[in-house]
């Protein structure tokens, strides 16, 4: 099942939670996308903010996993936009 969003390459405001990661210490995590850079994602969670990052970490909201291709993920939000003109 895919994530229905306004747009795939929009994070910034989603409740998600780490589903599956390399680094076994954050799956499970979740909160709130406040911030997001090239590399990296910053959440709100309920024991403050957490910075992760994307190449690690697969996405999941609501049990629904968020499918996106790693080389979209890891540009800036503004970069990923260009590529839909």
């Amino acid at each position: 099942m895919n994530l229905s969003m306004q747009s795939e390459f929009d994070l910034i405001g989603k409740n998600v939670t780490i589903s599956e990661s390399k680094n076994k210490e954050i799956i499970g995590i979740n909160g709130k996308i406040i911030m997001e850079t090239k590399n990296m994602i910053v959440m709100d969670t309920k024991n403050g903010k957490r910075s992760i990052p994307k190449n690690i970490c697969q996405l999941s909201n609501n049990g629904q996993v968020i499918q996106t291709d790693s080389t979209k993920l890891k540009k800036r939000p503004h970069e990923r936009l260009e590529m839909l003109a």
